[in-house]
């Protein structure tokens, strides 16, 4: 399974290097981080010496909001990689499945949970979305960002037609995205409408100070992606390697 692991993560990276489109979509969180580092700061205070307003009242919902951006920009990565293999050896008996056809896909999920991971640690460490918080809720969030890419990638995989369709139906997932700010800024009962997405508990995970609720909020999190998971995982399976 290392051996796997390590050999695809290397073929994936060979890809993304000599395409520029995907090269784009990981560079993405280091734009995010000089954004957030060196755009934000000024263009508040300009704005606060103009209208007397403090925008960076509302640093952590924007840096938030750009960090959960990452893991669906490494998924679609993954998932644009995997749709360009099954075309190439379309019409043909051989997959991109070579040791068993359950193994490989799961290597690659690990694979983009793994990138996705170093990416947002990388964008956390530098661009403090939540300067409170310790290295431990620093990891426990992460990680909750990290298993996203899987379900990103399992989504987009599984959407029926041509790549272009494909993309095209996986604007839906951005919906997930949009209520990290509104999860974040509405009060109750509004806040319910946003209880379907995993984005929602996690960034309440990441800023709720009690360790319990934190956890709880966390395990929903994982509760919904792994139900997303299974459910496009095995849909995936049925439909492209039986």
């Amino acid at each position: 399974m290392l051996s796997r692991f390590i050999s695809l993560f290397i073929d994936d990276i060979n890809i993304i290097l000599h395409d520029k489109k995907l090269l784009a979509r990981c560079l993405a969180p280091f734009i995010f981080i000089l954004l957030l580092k060196y755009v934000f700061p000024p263009f508040s205070g300009l704005i606060f010496s103009k209208t007397g307003y403090h925008p960076d009242r509302y640093y952590s919902v924007i840096a938030i909001t750009l960090v959960s951006i990452i893991p669906m920009l490494i998924g679609s990565v993954s998932a644009l990689i995997l749709l360009h293999e099954k075309e190439l050896h379309k019409g043909q008996m051989v997959t991109t499945i070579q040791d068993s056809q359950y193994k490989s896909l799961f290597v690659r999920m690990v694979v983009s949970a793994f990138i996705s991971f170093v990416l947002v640690i990388i964008t956390i460490i530098l661009a403090k979305p939540v300067p409170t918080e310790g290295w431990l809720r620093t990891l426990f969030a992460a990680s909750l960002l990290s298993i996203q890419a899987p379900f990103v990638f399992l989504f987009i995989s599984s959407l029926p037609g041509n790549r272009r369709k494909r993309f095209v139906f996986s604007g839906f997932y951005w919906i997930l995205l949009i209520v990290v700010p509104l999860g974040l800024l509405l009060h109750h009962p509004w806040n319910y409408f946003t209880f379907f997405s995993p984005f929602y508990w996690i960034s309440w995970a990441w800023v709720i100070p009690v360790p319990k609720d934190s956890f709880i909020y966390g395990a929903i999190a994982i509760a919904l992606t792994s139900a997303a998971i299974i459910t496009f995982f095995v849909r995936i399976i049925r439909k492209d390697f039986r």
